[in-house]
């Protein structure tokens, strides 16, 4: 069981032309570089729950004078890009300016000092109140960048059927505790100095335990994919490369627990959540993403 690389539930999971999976293939890492060879490779039934894409955006509330800043850095970008488009001389750069109304600009900003000043002061705010005139905020929106990285969470209750198939959860449940886990590193002199046998060494080592080693060894990343019997595509979008969050493991899914009569639990409720390692952009999206 511990040298097993690929796993699959339930064993007929590909024998029904209408089944639909769910594949995750784990890399290990090392210096944050990850190697051609698959660690583990692991096929479970699709469910609902991950079959969930989201776009997010991030954008800033601003208020009073960055509003009137905006709208001219607006017509100084747009007079830029014409003079860079057209190859231009440096008066046609000095001219991209001309649309600014600078007037404009420091009446907005004494009228955005008024307007601060009369915040600061419950008097002054009384004051207006009782002529029926409040304090136009100009809000407006900035845009930050993109939203947080996307996350997927699959959920698998798995019982088995037999002995056989108790041992292949294991596997299943120790090949992702496994990937999700750092190692314990060689002592850092020996990867510099290539001490400890004559070569550096990198990925752990079963001599390094505990308090005794300052550095651990990556995590693997993970390749998710789906698919269906059929060979057609199953999925309307492609997940990137990823890095497991946790993995849990409920043993008493059914709200006691059951085992077999050598020990192995019977029914398991597995949860992994993942989260991409890339940022989305329109560009991914536009390849599948």
């Amino acid at each position: 069981m511990a040298d097993k690389k690929d796993f699959i539930y339930p064993d007929n999971l590909k024998d029904n032309d209408e089944g639909h999976w769910v594949m995750f293939i784990s890399y290990p890492q090392l210096f944050a570089q990850t190697t051609s060879t698959a660690e583990h490779n692991i096929v479970l039934p699709m469910g609902a729950q991950a079959m969930i894409s989201a776009a997010e955006a991030v954008y800033a509330e601003q208020e009073g004078l960055g509003t009137v800043i905006t709208e001219a850095s607006q017509k100084v970008a747009a007079g830029i890009h014409d003079f860079v488009g057209s190859g231009g001389s440096a008066s046609d750069f000095v001219a991209s300016f001309k649309d600014v109304n600078y007037g404009k600009m420091i009446e907005a900003a004494a009228e955005h000092t008024l307007s601060s000043t009369i915040k600061k002061s419950d008097l002054l705010q009384r004051g207006l109140g009782g002529a029926n005139i409040a304090i136009n905020p100009k809000m407006s929106l900035l845009y930050k960048g993109p939203g947080k990285f996307r996350k997927f969470v699959f959920e698998f209750p798995m019982i088995a059927k037999n002995k056989t198939e108790s041992l292949e959860i294991e596997g299943i449940i120790k090949a992702f505790r496994k990937s999700t886990l750092p190692g314990y590193a060689e002592p850092a002199m020996n990867m510099v100095t290539g001490a400890s046998g004559g070569g550096a060494k990198v990925g752990g080592s079963e001599r390094v335990k505990g308090a005794g080693s300052n550095f651990f060894t990556f995590p693997s990343t993970w390749d998710i994919e789906f698919g269906h019997n059929a060979g057609a595509a199953a999925s309307p979008f492609k997940i990137a490369r990823s890095v497991c969050n946790s993995v849990v493991a409920n043993y008493a899914a059914a709200g006691v627990p059951f085992f077999f009569k050598d020990g192995k639990p019977f029914e398991v409720k597995l949860t992994v959540s993942f989260t991409e390692i890339v940022v989305m952009t329109r560009e991914l999206v536009e390849a599948g993403y």
